[in-house]
């Protein structure tokens, strides 16, 4: 019987899913385990090795078939995506160093300053 104030335990919304006993996906586990070694434990590096590896999961009936989408895998979560938005903050941050240099000049009495030494 639960004690008052708190919720009785329940099983995660995918429940339990069988080990892999006969080594039937290890191949794909191994790539994905040296892909984290080899990004520093980044694993938006390794999606592709992920996704290899939960399909076969799927393909070997060691979980359920499920879309990649409720996986937790899109277009909003790849690698691919964070990078081009981290360029994109890069040259923002740029050119607001730029215009902030040139307010500096300009408030210092200066009438034009080329301050373009940033190749973004």
């Amino acid at each position: 019987m639960p004690r008052q104030g708190r919720t009785p335990v329940t099983a995660p919304d995918k429940g339990a899913f069988p080990l892999d006993h006969f080594h039937e996906c290890q191949s794909f586990s191994k790539l994905y385990n040296d892909c984290l070694m080899k990004h520093q434990l980044m694993p938006k590096r390794c999606q592709k090795f992920q996704m290899d590896y939960l399909e076969c999961r799927m393909k070997n009936n060691l979980m359920e078939q499920e879309s990649f989408d409720k996986l937790g895998f899109n277009e909003t979560t790849s690698w691919n995506t964070e990078e081009e938005m981290k360029r994109d903050l890069f040259t923002k941050l740029v050119e607001i160093h730029k215009m902030a240099d040139r307010n500096i000049y300009r408030m210092q009495g200066y009438d034009h300053v080329d301050n373009n030494i940033y190749n973004v």
